[in-house]
């Protein structure tokens, strides 16, 4: 199965040989200038940035799509509570239909509600996370209802009313910043002269001698079923299918054939709303699903689709990086 025509052109236009015709320029430099007008009022003081009583670390992209910002919150949340400190998570919740707003995600929170990031973070991290379109408004809802001392916000880089200490990009390593121009034309959400401005930036997948993390499949287990593990190597030799609702789904998918096992893969949208009728075609086939999209999937009788757990790789030298900033924003 195929995403939709559009958003393959889309990805063809901004990271591989796709035509960028000329309403798209016009479109680019429209944006562009939108961007450029509302940072310059943020920064006169016009629209007002909020200063939030505890630090702000902020883990977000300048280009539209997955960048690995989620694995690296999930990271760095826990890292920070490795090091005594409380932190508290905030998000948008992209994809969430909520009633109420901001609310508190836990950990066996409705996805519909909360979006499929959120209460992935919530469950791999087992601290206070708020979601809300109002990034100031959740920031401050989590302070005043959970001893937190530091705030990572997932998303948010181009949230200006949110004041923030520290500011992470997010790059995949493949894509990069691709055509390098600006939303509809490429994928900046931003120029690339803002990444002089940033404080780290950490790239998703393999980059030499840049900051990087990569992924490591530390156990594949049935779906709601975590006692029930398999092998990498039961899959090897079996039809599978890999199934992903994320942004970049062929880092998904190259990770898998990177470990020798052969999959028909089958991308959904991100955020996608799965349900059991997606798997209805492949009932007598071994499916493998992520993480975030198995967190929509509780409750699902499902016994022949697994779920590939991942953990995150950092390497010293990112680690140490990271560690510096830490040290610098809670000082």
């Amino acid at each position: 199965m195929k995403l939709g025509m559009d958003e393959d052109k889309v990805r063809q236009r901004w990271y591989g040989s796709g035509k960028v015709r000329w309403y798209h320029r016009m479109g680019s430099k429209i944006f562009s200038s939108v961007v450029a007008l509302r940072t310059k009022l943020y920064t006169l003081g016009l629209f007002k940035t909020h200063r939030l009583k505890v630090p702000v670390i902020v883990v977000g992209n300048i280009t539209a799509g997955g960048g690995g910002k989620t694995p690296m919150v999930i990271w760095l949340a826990n890292h920070l509570k490795s090091m005594g400190y409380k932190p508290g998570i905030i998000s948008r919740g992209y994809g969430g239909k909520r009633k109420v707003e901001p609310m508190f995600v836990t950990a066996n929170a409705n996805p519909t509600a909360t979006g499929d990031e959120p209460l992935l973070m919530a469950k791999k991290t087992q601290l206070p996370v708020m979601v809300g379109k109002d990034r100031v408004k959740a920031a401050k809802t989590l302070i005043q209802n959970y001893p937190v001392n530091v705030i990572v916000t997932d998303d948010g880089l181009q949230h200006l009313a949110l004041g923030r200490q520290a500011e992470i990009v997010m790059l995949d390593a493949k894509w990069r910043t691709g055509n390098h121009q600006m939303i509809p034309a490429g994928p900046l959400r931003e120029p690339l002269e803002r990444l002089n401005t940033v404080d780290l930036v950490v790239f998703k997948g393999y980059m030499k001698q840049q900051h990087h993390y990569e992924f490591a499949i530390e156990v594949i287990h049935q779906l709601n079923h975590a006692g029930n593990t398999k092998a990498l190597a039961d899959f090897r030799n079996r039809k599978v299918v890999a199934m992903a609702g994320i942004a970049n789904p062929d880092s998904f998918f190259g990770l898998l054939s990177a470990a020798g096992v052969p999959i028909i893969k089958h991308p959904l949208p991100d955020h996608h709303q799965i349900t059991a009728a997606d798997f209805e075609p492949y009932k007598d086939t071994l499916v493998l699903i992520t993480e975030k999209d198995a967190v929509k999937c509780e409750g699902m009788n499902l016994p022949h689709v697994y779920v590939v757990k991942m953990r995150v790789v950092m390497p010293n030298k990112t680690s140490d990086a990271l560690d510096a900033l830490i040290q610098k924003v809670m000082s």
